[in-house]
């Protein structure tokens, strides 16, 4: 194994608690309501262009327009996120074990670059990464797997090489569309709908370390 590569929401941080209240204040502002079951299927891994065009079905919406929904809202997150934010427990120590046994690591995120960066600073995690992949830099959305594709490619590995580490049932097809090995984190999915589509499924990265990664 020479890469682990992460998404960034509900693997690295602990934002999909605010992606959800975010969504819902957004979404309320637009006469729409978003339950839990709306948020997993139509939100939760999903790009903000996809998102933009299910708030406001019906209607035709301009790539432009669908950015500039997604822009508004995650400026929205980032406010609300700003006090409260936390990494996944046990990810900082996890990053530093990978970092020390010459393991490549990078982010592959459907999170703006403005998100990414946000992310990355406040919780000072930027330097136990050699890529960082936001959504502008893939043409196509996860669960297509270009973003990965291109991680494995920048990072010089064969998915073979690789494993990635996802919360969401969106991202997992994207993992295994790309060929990798992928370890399912509960923390938007229960550990038993994750043990269907990963290899390995952990609650957060408390106790889970190098070797027990490369047993898996």
């Amino acid at each position: 194994m020479q890469a682990a590569i992460f998404d960034m929401d509900g693997v690295i941080a602990d934002t999909n608690p605010y992606h959800t209240i975010a969504w819902r204040e957004y979404y309320q502002r637009n006469g729409k309501p978003l339950s839990d079951a709306d948020f997993v299927k139509h939100v939760s891994g999903n790009h903000n262009r996809a998102i933009a065009r299910h708030l406001f079905e019906g209607k035709e919406l301009t790539d432009a327009e669908a950015y500039q929904i997604g822009d508004e809202k995650e400026a929205l997150f980032r406010e609300l996120y700003a006090p409260h934010i936390v990494p996944v427990p046990g990810i900082p120590a996890f990053l530093q074990a990978l970092k020390a046994a010459g393991i490549k690591t990078a982010v592959a995120t459907s999170a703006p670059v403005e998100n990414l960066d946000f992310v990355m600073e406040k919780l000072g995690l930027r330097d136990y990464f050699d890529v960082l992949l936001h959504e502008k830099l893939v043409s196509r959305p996860k669960p297509d797997p270009e973003i990965y594709q291109k991680a494995m490619s920048m990072l010089g590995v064969d998915p073979t090489d690789s494993v990635i580490f996802e919360d969401s049932m969106t991202g997992i097809k994207a993992a295994r569309a790309a060929g990798a090995r992928v370890v399912g984190v509960a923390t938007t999915h229960t550990p038993e709908e994750l043990a269907e589509v990963a290899d390995l499924v952990i609650r957060d990265f408390e106790g889970f370390g190098v070797e027990e990664l490369k047993r898996s």
